[in-house]
């Protein structure tokens, strides 16, 4: 036989036995009465029960290592184990044992690997008393090797949340905290006239939800209420948030809305359409009116930092654009209340100048009142003269 051959079939043989050796048994059907997390501290204190069953895997021509030992654990306070051998189907009678560690010496789980053995195991424990809430091993399985190290592939270990009841205490004084430091931002926000209603609604469920954490005897439904609440709590944050940067942009269309009314008045008041000095103050209306369209386009991205910051710039920008309308108001002077029949009489001739027109309704007035004087006069001497006849 090549020296390949013999070094392939020594390579099998310790692959083999590296995994015969990983596979000495097998810890199976694991279960754990109550489910979910455990609570410490109550009275009675809660009772645990675990119940799995354990398969041998012959190695080495036994049913177990004789020179090696089976070791199971937990943190469960007054554990007591009780276990039953079955060989070859056959169950043994029970053993029982008290602690928190049974360790049963290989001598006395190894047969002939011809036999067919196995183990089924139950613990009954309370759960461990705890000061603060954390992972507890509710059971561990090994196979230990001489040098007391679990041999690879054997061990399994279950464990579980427990809980101190004192966390949930502070758990609800947490969130009572951070629901009142909420509904104090609330107020703060109302007094300066922003809208609250879908800020109080959030704080009102979670006002709810906490009060039902309070209520509950179950730590774990509990905390699902306080869970509840601090969603609710985000939830009323940005709800808040998103009404301070629309109030932000609502306030920054005010100049806009000013703008355009001094604007309409330059254009169809006094005729300015086409005056230069209209132009600047135009284009930054317009500037402003696109920052407060971006602002208003970033609100349902719940950026409302940004949408802030682009309200507050249209703002400057709309502003700047209404001072400049002022003062351009003011440049001009108020318009003349004939203005308006002034233009219609200079449309009537035909684009005639405007003091043309001017001139031609003071003399209409001056006419009318001419007229209206004769009449009176006429009137007043036809009236004295029919009384002379009847005297």
């Amino acid at each position: 036989m090549s020296k390949w051959k013999i070094s392939l079939i020594v390579l099998v043989i310790l692959i083999a036995g590296i995994t015969a050796a990983s596979a000495s048994i097998s810890v199976k059907n694991i279960a754990i009465t109550p489910t979910g997390d455990l609570v410490s501290g109550q009275t009675p204190p809660n009772p645990v029960t675990v119940s799995f069953v354990i398969d041998f895997n012959p190695i080495g021509g036994e049913t177990f290592p004789s020179e090696e030992t089976l070791t199971m654990s937990t943190d469960l306070e007054n554990a007591q184990w009780s276990y039953i051998t079955s060989l070859d189907g056959n169950p043994n009678p029970a053993v029982t044992a008290n602690g928190r560690n049974l360790n049963i010496n290989g001598w006395v789980l190894s047969y002939p690997s011809k036999r067919e053995l196995s183990m089924r195991v139950t613990l009954n424990g309370e759960v461990p008393t705890v000061t603060a809430s954390g992972n507890k091993t509710i059971i561990r399985v090994a196979e230990l090797s001489g040098k007391s190290e679990a041999v690879a592939g054997t061990e399994q270990i279950r464990q579980r949340y427990v809980i101190n009841p004192a966390d949930k205490n502070k758990a609800i004084s947490d969130v009572k905290s951070d629901l009142t430091a909420f509904r104090t931002l609330i107020d703060e926000k109302a007094q300066a006239g922003i809208e609250t209603t879908a800020a109080m609604e959030k704080y009102s469920a979670a006002n709810t939800a906490i009060q039902n954490a309070e209520k509950s005897t179950s730590f774990a439904a509990a905390q699902t209420y306080l869970n509840n609440a601090q969603a609710l709590l985000q939830d009323g944050q940005v709800a808040l948030d998103r009404a301070v940067a629309q109030q932000v942009i609502n306030e920054a269309q005010t100049p806009i809305d000013q703008t355009d009314d001094l604007i309409t008045y330059f254009k169809v008041n006094r005729s300015m359409g086409k005056d230069p000095r209209l132009t600047p103050i135009i284009q930054k209306r317009d500037r402003a009116a696109e920052l407060l369209s971006d602002a208003n386009d970033l609100l349902p991205k719940n950026d409302f930092s940004g949408a802030k910051d682009k309200a507050l710039q249209s703002s400057d920008m709309a502003t700047e654009s209404y001072n400049a309308a002022l003062a351009l108001r003011k440049e001009i002077g108020e318009a003349n209340p004939l203005d308006s029949v002034t233009k219609g009489i200079g449309g009537i001739f035909g684009g005639a100048a405007s003091g043309l027109g001017s001139i031609l309704i003071y003399i209409a007035i001056i006419a009318v009142i001419a007229v209206v004087v004769v009449i009176g006069i006429i009137l007043y001497r036809r009236r004295s003269s029919d009384w002379d006849e009847l005297a």
